[in-house]
């Protein structure tokens, strides 16, 4: 029941992020049991699990909704984020092991690999990855706490899926961005770490807003 629960998350969760299901959508108990051939019992603690995350809305009587973004939703992330992930940036500069090191630089690896070979949604896995790597260095950052209250910011539709409006140039450079916090991290120059990693999170706002 756990693994099909959690499959369930990981699915719905991929598709919501990834834009795939609309804000505002209707997620129906019997449509999604059906189509993954399960009970409404494991549906209905997915969708719980996804409420918890900010990802879908439960209104009483009217049933699960995926939750929609204003501006003003979109503005107050990114603030929160650039505070919190930089943060996380700096402590990562001090804190960091030789595996985190590994795990940053595998990660920043495999985005550039995708968006030179370019297979097929290949900017729905660099997304996916993204948010791994984010995850990486808030993990580094060695602050439960800081690594708790981020983590799920980082999901936010309208933030997660903005690798979707950049223009190849613009993904070029994020992955860019991308090397110069890990060598920030690895150098252990916290303050340009911090800095890099405000500019980062908000140059990805900047495109999200071009597209609203």
């Amino acid at each position: 029941m756990a693994g099909t629960r959690d499959e369930l998350v990981h699915e719905l969760r991929d598709r919501i992020t990834s834009g795939r299901i609309a804000p505002g959508s209707h997620l129906t108990e019997a449509a999604l049991a059906d189509e993954f051939s399960v009970s409404r019992s494991p549906v209905r603690a997915a969708l719980r699990e996804l409420a918890a995350e900010g990802l879908v809305a439960v209104e009483p009587n009217r049933g699960a909704f995926v939750t929609e973004w204003t501006t003003s939703d979109a503005a107050e992330v990114m603030e929160i984020r650039a505070l919190l992930e930089s943060h996380g940036a700096s402590l990562a500069a001090v804190r960091r092991g030789s595996g985190h090191l590994a795990t940053l630089r595998g990660l920043c690896d495999q985005m550039e690999h995708l968006n030179r070979d370019r297979p097929s949604e290949y900017r729905v896995r660099i997304a996916e990855l993204n948010h791994a790597f984010h995850l990486a260095f808030l993990e580094a950052a060695a602050s439960p706490r800081l690594f708790n209250i981020t983590k799920d910011l980082a999901l936010a539709p309208m933030m997660s899926g903005s690798f979707h409006y950049y223009a190849d140039d613009e993904l070029a450079r994020s992955l860019s961005e991308h090397r110069q916090i890990v060598d920030a991290i690895a150098s252990g120059d916290a303050a340009r770490a911090r800095a890099l990693t405000e500019s980062h999170l908000r140059n990805a706002y900047a495109a999200l807003r071009r597209e609203q």
